[in-house]
C-alpha cells in the first residue's frame, strides 16, 4: 500500500495537469477515492501556489521608486529654475534708466486752478515725485525724475506722461529735477533763493546692510554646523537654513551685480527677495536630487553585489 501511494504521488503532478492516459487517470482516480492521504496531497496540488517574491526584486523596486521621485524632482527643479531666470531677466529689463536733464525733456506750466502741470517727452515711460518739506516751512520742495526701461522701449507705448502738482498760493514751491547720475539737481520751477540748486541726489545704500546681514547669518550657521556636526537631526535643519542667506546673496549679485547703490530701493529690494525665494527652492530641490541620485546609485551597487 505504501509503495502504491508513492507511485500515485509521483503521478499526481501529471494527473493534475491532465497529462496522463485514460487508463492511468482511472487508476489514480480509483485510488484517490479510498486513500485520504493521497487525496489530501491531490487537493493541495490543485490549490494555486502562493507566489513568494524573490528577495532580489526588492532593491529593483526601491530603485524604480527612487527614479520616479527623481523625475518629479527634476521637473520641479526645472520649473523653479526657469521661473528664477525669468524673474532675473524681468528685473534687469525693467530696471529704470534715468534721463539726464535736457531742455526738451519736460515742460512745466501753471494750471488755471493754481496747480503745476509737468509734461514729459514721449521717450519718458515712468516718473516719480518726492516732496521733501511739508507745509510747516515757508517753501515746499519737490524732486522729480524720469526714466524708461529696456522693456518699455520694445513693448510699451504709453504716450506722453503728465504730472500735476497741487499748489497753495500762500506757499512758495520749488521743483528740482534729480538726474540720478551724480550730477547736480536742476531747478525747473520756482525762485532760486537758496543753495538748493547745488544739491545732488545721491543713490541710497540700503542694500549693503541686508547683504552684510545675510553674510553674517551664513557665517553663524556655518560655525554652528561645525560645532554640532555629530547631531544629525540638527544638521538637517541647519543645512536648510544655510540656503536662505546664500539665496539672498546670490539673488542680489544676479540682479544688482557688485554695485549696492540704488535710486529705486523699494523696487530693487522686492525683486531681490522674489529671486531669493526662487533660488532657495532651486537649491533645496537640487540638493534633494543629488541625494536621490546617490541613493539610486547605492541601490544599484547593492543589487549587483547580491546577484553576483
Amino acid at each position: 500500500m505504501i509503495n502504491k501511494c508513492n507511485l500515485i504521488k509521483d503521478i499526481l503532478p501529471l494527473y493534475v495537469e491532465n497529462m496522463v492516459s485514460a487508463d492511468t487517470r482511472e487508476f489514480v482516480s480509483e485510488h484517490l477515492e479510498h486513500c485520504e492521504e493521497c487525496h489530501a496531497e491531490f487537493e493541495h496540488m490543485r490549490k494555486p501556489a502562493d507566489f513568494i517574491p524573490d528577495v532580489d526584486i526588492v532593491p529593483l523596486k526601491r530603485i524604480k521608486k527612487d527614479l520616479f521621485f527623481k523625475r518629479l524632482q527634476t521637473i520641479f527643479f526645472t520649473a523653479i529654475l526657469a521661473c528664477a531666470i525669468v524673474t532675473v531677466a524681468f528685473g534687469i529689463l525693467t530696471s529704470p534708466k534715468f534721463f539726464p536733464y535736457s531742455d526738451n525733456l519736460l515742460d512745466v506750466i501753471d494750471g488755471s486752478n493754481g496747480s503745476i502741470i509737468i509734461t514729459f517727452d514721449n521717450k519718458v515711460t515712468g516718473y516719480s515725485c518726492i516732496e521733501e518739506f511739508g507745509n510747516e516751512t515757508e517753501s515746499t520742495v519737490y524732486r522729480i525724475n524720469a526714466w524708461t526701461t529696456t522693456w518699455d522701449l520694445y513693448s510699451s507705448n504709453r504716450g506722453k506722461q503728465n504730472m500735476v502738482i497741487p499748489s497753495d498760493r500762500g506757499t512758495q514751491i520749488q521743483i528740482f529735477y534729480a538726474q540720478n547720475n551724480g550730477s547736480e539737481d536742476i531747478l525747473v520751477y520756482g525762485l532760486n533763493e537758496n543753495t538748493e540748486e547745488n544739491s545732488v541726489t545721491l543713490p541710497r545704500l540700503v542694500l549693503i546692510p541686508y547683504f552684510l546681514l545675510a553674510f553674517l547669518a551664513l557665517a553663524i550657521l556655518v560655525i554652528l554646523r561645525l560645532f554640532l556636526r555629530n547631531r544629525q537631526t540638527i544638521i538637517v535643519w541647519i543645512d536648510r537654513a544655510i540656503l536662505f542667506p546664500v539665496s539672498y546673496m546670490a539673488a542680489q549679485l544676479c540682479t544688482k551685480g557688485i554695485s549696492f547703490t540704488t535710486y529705486s530701493s523699494q523696487r530693487d529690494f522686492y525683486i531681490i527677495i522674489l529671486v531669493a525665494i526662487l533660488f532657495y527652492f532651486v537649491m533645496l530641490t537640487g540638493k534633494a536630487l543629488y541625494k536621490a541620485k546617490k541613493r539610486t546609485s547605492q541601490s544599484k551597487d547593492e543589487y549587483k553585489r547580491r546577484i553576483t
